[in-house]
């Protein structure tokens, strides 16, 4: 059902931003171009997580047509984090997130709005990956896809991204979720809603590199897995029931063989193989009860998912 568009209704634009002097210029020139596209009434609330560089300082002395506001982290917390803070801090009736490095293109918030407009309550982007993508990053992220989707009941949008846009309704549901470790991306897809998905092509960094690297997006998935799914434990509990099972088969055959046969148990090679197998497994799913423990343990500190330093806000 379309809704009625209200001239009054607040945008907000939240946008993480870590290191990123180099591509604040180019960022803040692409929000002055799509400025006639969107509503009259927008906030840009820019959550610096700890930067080290002048981030902060261009952000201050921005001259950007919208209200501005700036929260300073007093530590990098990661992007996940960074990214609550905006969400918690958005006023708008609509609010949109943004990387600052202009892969996503802020020319989609437009559309995004007018999607809104006909009654979704939730717009998600798929991201289409070009050559700017290297080839490890392509095939990780797809075998974490259909690895964490097979596991788990909620079904979570291949190449999705934290570029998306949220109603008011919607961001109050996410944000009641009570647990302290948050996959977004998932979490998103699990409040329901009418929701739909628009695809757009990943551009080059404009300046930079990306603070993703190989730990982050692992440490990523990894929380993914233990939030959306407990599957894993259940799947280490069947493969122990049978390797228990076929060890008590095996420890029948060596007694006959040793009072019924030669006296001589032969074969050697293959009892250490399935010494080495279980041994494996058990130590595999030894690791895999460690991310639930630390999951758990994560959960039971309650600390915050991150301490503001300071607010500056600023009209335009």
């Amino acid at each position: 059902m379309k809704k009625k568009k209200d001239k009054n209704q607040l945008i907000s634009l939240v946008i993480p931003v870590y290191n990123e002097e180099k591509a604040l210029p180019l960022l803040f020139k692409s929000l002055v171009n799509i400025r006639k596209t969107l509503p009259e009434q927008v906030e840009i609330v820019f959550i610096d997580d700890g930067s080290t560089d002048q981030t902060a300082n261009l952000i201050k002395k921005s001259k950007l047509s919208f209200k501005i506001k700036l929260i300073q982290l007093s530590r990098n917390f990661g992007h996940q984090a960074a990214l609550l803070a905006g969400l918690r801090n958005a006023k708008g009736n609509y609010i949109v997130s943004l990387d600052g490095d202009l892969q996503h293109p802020p020319e989609l918030i437009s559309k995004m709005l007018k999607l809104h407009q006909q009654g979704y309550e939730v717009v998600l982007t798929k991201r289409i990956d070009g050559q700017i993508t290297n080839f490890s990053k392509k095939i990780t992220a797809q075998l974490f896809y259909k690895f964490i989707n097979l596991l788990s009941d909620t079904t979570i949008e291949a190449n999705s991204s934290d570029f998306r846009s949220l109603s008011r309704k919607a961001l109050e549901a996410l944000l009641a979720l009570p647990e302290n470790r948050k996959f977004l991306r998932g979490m998103v897809q699990w409040i329901g809603f009418e929701t739909v998905i628009i695809p757009f092509q990943v551009k080059q960094r404009v300046a930079g590199k990306s603070k993703y690297n190989l730990y982050k997006m692992l440490r990523l998935a990894i929380h993914g897995l233990a939030s959306f799914s407990a599957r894993p434990l259940f799947l280490a509990g069947f493969f122990s029931i049978f390797l228990f099972l076929m060890a008590i088969f095996y420890a029948f055959y060596v007694i006959y063989v040793r009072f019924y046969g030669s006296g001589i148990v032969e074969g050697w090679a293959s009892v250490l193989f399935v010494t080495l197998v279980i041994g494996g497994f058990l130590s595999l799913f030894v690791g895999l009860l460690g991310v639930y423990i630390a999951a758990i343990y994560d959960e039971v500190k309650n600390r915050p998912e991150y301490i503001i330093e300071k607010i500056h806000a600023k009209q335009k």
